[in-house]
């Protein structure tokens, strides 16, 4: 997908500025490195999750789902592949409910 593609140019990435102090090119790159591994993460979270709560729409799963995924998502990377793995949600002093809006 997309963000396989920006990875792979992400590759040929390149510093022309070699200093290792105040090297604001450098720090770019990491940010850039950085953003690329939370932007796969968000979307296979996003595609793992197959219901729809708060902010996370989906059309294809519209409903809430409380009983698959009244969880939070936890994602890892493994040997360079993303891992997504969940904990439960410890309810305490307020019930989940639904938002209507």
């Amino acid at each position: 997908g997309k963000l396989a593609k920006l990875r792979d140019r992400f590759g040929s990435v390149g510093l022309a500025d070699k200093d290792r102090v105040f090297n604001t090119e450098m720090t770019g790159v990491l940010e850039l490195d950085f953003m690329l591994d939370v932007a796969a993460s968000i979307a296979n979270s996003a595609l793992n999750r197959r219901e729809s709560r708060g902010a996370h729409s989906r059309t294809d799963f519209p409903a809430r789902d409380d009983v698959n995924y009244l969880k939070h998502t936890l994602a890892y990377r493994t040997d360079g592949m993303p891992r997504i793995d969940y904990s439960p949600v410890k309810i305490t002093k307020w019930q989940p409910v639904e938002r209507k809006y």
